[in-house]
């Protein structure tokens, strides 16, 4: 039986491998990482763009814009079962 905060930490670690450890550390100051439990299951996910993030002057900006998100260009996301560990993945899309 795994706590939630240790199958985090597998899950995280399963889908920076799965992308590439050696890729995600080179772009890690343009990427991301979330977990969330449910029903025994803790999902994760890592997402990384090797594009430099577009420039924002903050001083600029008038109002606040929600998105749905960024399409990480390279990410992974998998389910990690609290009762045996075992990890299921659910996507991945990773450097050619």
């Amino acid at each position: 039986m795994l706590t939630v905060i240790e199958a985090k930490k597998k899950g995280i670690r399963a889908c920076i491998d799965a992308i590439g450890y050696d890729f995600c550390k080179k772009h890690a100051d343009n990427g991301t990482s979330a977990y969330g439990e449910h029903d025994g299951i803790v999902y994760c996910f890592v997402g990384v763009n090797d594009e430099p993030a577009p420039e924002c002057d903050i001083s600029k900006v008038d109002s606040l814009i929600l998105t749905s998100g960024e399409d990480w260009p390279y990410s992974a996301s998998c389910n990690v079962d609290l009762q045996d560990g075992r990890i299921e993945f659910l996507e991945i899309r990773r450097p050619s």
